[in-house]
């Protein structure tokens, strides 16, 4: 994925087929002190100052297939690619991007609707550095649209500050025909650090419109259980079936930037591109993934019972709680890990108790006390709650109340379960011995 030593120009869909050396590792702590030689170089009285592409012998165009673009803020280096609907990415077609129903995304919006696919932008940023704040700068935006029968992905790209106010208008000119923005962590760290250049420029956002989708977070209620790390490329690997083999890290990206600037020598930024526009695709088809996982209730795209208990969470926080039951139910039926499988337990539980399915989910209360589980207790207390204000039987509820207390001597430490169990304790056994009083009083 890195340039070649020769300096023949690559373009992005041959090193979509090809892979390419990384370029060499950077230290990323370098950031700084890179920061702080290039402004010390701006302040050298040395006359007008050319951009790098000017000054190296081999600059961007060298390495990217791609353009000098223009408007009324200056110049601007532009990368277009097309990728044809027939052309494989992973276990997806390019073209399943602008087929796919993303209307069961919708479940994540109370209060709006995702555009159709070909009226969303898909965006990605790389920076010049990975904190934020108004001294970082995003050198290089890249953005993916599907566009007749391809998906066609723009990157507009700094040859040098200067040029920050030329690409931020293109952009905003590109967005004006989209709906929607797709991103992965992009209203933490993309949008905002965005907003903040465009501020900065005393240009307009064109982010207030658009109808925001970040896929990270749904991404990570459906696989974090099972994978642990949801970066966009380990679920490149899981889910879409795309290995990164020779990418540079995220982490280089900033001292590769710093070093073009310094030198004028464009190679470095090849697999830049590359990881850019390898991000902006992947983020495409993970969110018709998670649209297809969600429309079909997992049951087809969702191999790991660990995934659809994930799947059945969702459902539950956006309140729909048969599709919740149901898909929890076929979590339990594949087989889960014990940990895992007595949560899934204790959430059928709580799905039945506000169903008024009672029955269904003192069961399921007892199965849990029988555990080593820490979910044993809250089951106790569940029990306890049922036999004293449902069933009205305040000598079960002291019973269960009993077996919980001594199931917490013998635990390390003091839970906060103890003190509300000591009082339920309390107030059991005064209405234990009322009822008994009760029962021996003569019938006069």
């Amino acid at each position: 994925m890195c340039a070649p030593t020769t300096g023949v120009l690559v373009n992005l869909d041959q090193k979509l087929r090809q892979l390419k050396k990384a370029a060499q590792p950077r230290d990323p702590d370098c950031e700084l002190e890179q920061t702080l030689e290039y402004l010390r170089r701006l302040e050298q009285p040395s006359g007008p100052r050319p951009l790098p592409a000017q000054r190296a012998a081999k600059g961007i165009e060298e390495y990217v297939e791609g353009e000098l673009a223009r408007n009324d803020w200056g110049e601007y280096f532009l990368a277009r690619q097309a990728f044809p609907f027939g052309r494989p990415y992973g276990k997806l077609r390019i073209g399943d991007i602008s087929t796919a129903d993303l209307t069961p995304l919708n479940l994540l919006f109370p209060d709006a609707a995702l555009p159709a696919p070909s009226r969303l932008v898909f965006l990605d940023t790389e920076t010049t550095g990975l904190a934020g704040g108004t001294g970082t700068c995003a050198f290089l935006i890249g953005i993916g649209t599907v566009e007749g029968m391809q998906f066609v992905v723009r990157q507009f790209f700094l040859r040098d500050y200067p040029e920050e106010k030329a690409v931020l208008r293109a952009l905003a000119e590109v967005l004006e025909s989209s709906d929607g923005l797709v991103t992965y962590n992009g209203k933490t760290f993309d949008v905002p650090l965005l907003e903040t250049r465009y501020a900065l420029a005393r240009l307009k956002s064109p982010f207030a419109r658009l109808l925001h989708f970040d896929a990270l977070h749904p991404a990570r209620r459906l696989w974090k259980l099972r994978l642990e790390s949801c970066r966009l490329t380990d679920l490149e690997s899981a889910v879409l079936g795309i290995g990164r083999e020779g990418d540079v890290p995220g982490s280089e990206i900033p001292g590769i930037y710093f070093d073009y600037l310094r030198t004028g020598d464009a190679r470095g930024l090849q697999p830049v591109f590359y990881h850019n526009a390898l991000d902006i695709m992947s983020l495409a088809a993970l969110t018709v993934e998670l649209a297809r996982a969600i429309g079909d209730a997992g049951t087809s795209t969702l191999a790991s019972p660990v995934d659809l208990f994930s799947l059945s969470r969702i459902f539950e926080t956006a309140g729909s709680r048969e599709q919740s039951v149901a898909t929890c139910q076929r979590a339990l039926s594949g087989g889960l890990p014990e940990q895992i499988e007595a949560r899934a337990l204790r959430q059928l539980a709580a799905q039945h108790k506000r169903q008024g399915k009672h029955e269904l989910a003192v069961e399921i209360w007892l199965e849990l006390t029988q555990r080593p589980s820490a979910l044993a207790l809250e089951a106790f207390e569940e029990l306890a709650i049922h036999y004293e204000h449902h069933r009205r039987d305040p000598k079960s509820a002291l019973d269960f109340t009993l077996a919980a207390l001594e199931r917490l001597r013998g635990h390390p430490s003091p839970l906060p379960l103890a003190a509300r169990f000591a009082h339920r304790l309390e107030r059991l056994q005064r209405k234990s011995a009322r009822l008994q009083s009760a029962v021996k009083l003569p019938i006069t």
